[in-house]
């Protein structure tokens, strides 16, 4: 997954926002940076106050956008805003809560209960290199990325292994992820126009990997995970 190598470098944080229109979430009541998120991604953004400087430990990314510099570092004499219109707020606010040390171990895992939640949570850790973070919760994660909404039925639908292969990759299960990976690479086809095709059970035919949706999608309307999954397959097939 792609990361921004500096703060100004893949993120839209430019949109200008009303601070007297907000209502403000207190993730830390003493913080003095106010963060306004989802405003392009969700149809309800939210905005969290927080601590700036336990998002620079956290993130090296956040570390740059705020404290380095660029537009978004602290303004002398006004209150600190950011917006960041791309993120999913819902998302954001578990990050938020894990780097403010407001575990809330029932809340939390409540939240990741979809293979879309669990997804939509590594892209924006990703994003924020920030995935080290998760590690308290990871096996808790990949159980709930492989039961939230279908039962997981092994390598029977192989529909599935793009997505645990990216999950088990960015949580540190290797051996997990070679498994998820020889199953993409050995059941999938090469149709006459190079697109990989993997067979879709409900349907009983062969569907190209790049129209299966995992969550959000990039520019070209495809799944980050399916662009990653049909690189690696492409890759391998055109060479064995």
């Amino acid at each position: 997954m792609s990361t921004p190598e500096s703060a100004d470098e893949g993120l839209d944080v430019t949109k200008p926002v009303d601070m007297n229109k907000l209502h403000i979430e207190e993730i830390d009541p003493d913080g003095d940076l106010v963060l306004h998120v989802g405003a392009d991604s969700d149809p309800t953004p939210r905005t969290f106050r927080v601590d700036p400087a336990a998002l620079r430990r956290a993130s090296p990314v956040f570390k740059a956008m705020l404290f380095g510099p660029s537009a978004e570092s602290k303004p002398a004499g006004e209150q600190w805003l950011v917006s960041l219109p791309e993120d999913d707020p819902d998302d954001f606010e578990i990050i938020l809560q894990i780097v403010h040390c407001q575990f809330h171990v029932r809340r939390i895992p409540r939240k990741l209960m979809t293979r879309k939640a669990v997804y939509g949570l590594l892209l924006l850790t990703d994003k924020y290199q920030m995935t080290h973070l998760l590690a308290p919760w990871k096996h808790t994660l990949v159980d709930f990325g492989r039961n939230g909404e279908v039962k997981w039925q092994g390598y029977k639908d192989i529909r599935w292994c793009p997505f645990e292969a990216f999950l088990s990759w960015q949580l540190g299960f290797s051996r997990v992820f070679r498994a998820h990976t020889v199953q993409i690479v050995y059941h999938c086809w090469i149709d006459p126009q190079s697109r990989v095709l993997v067979f879709n059970n409900d349907q009983g035919d062969k569907t190209p990997l790049r129209q299966l949706r995992f969550g959000p999608l990039d520019m070209e309307g495809e799944s980050p995970v399916s662009a990653w999954s049909r690189a690696i397959a492409q890759s391998f097939m055109l060479t064995r």
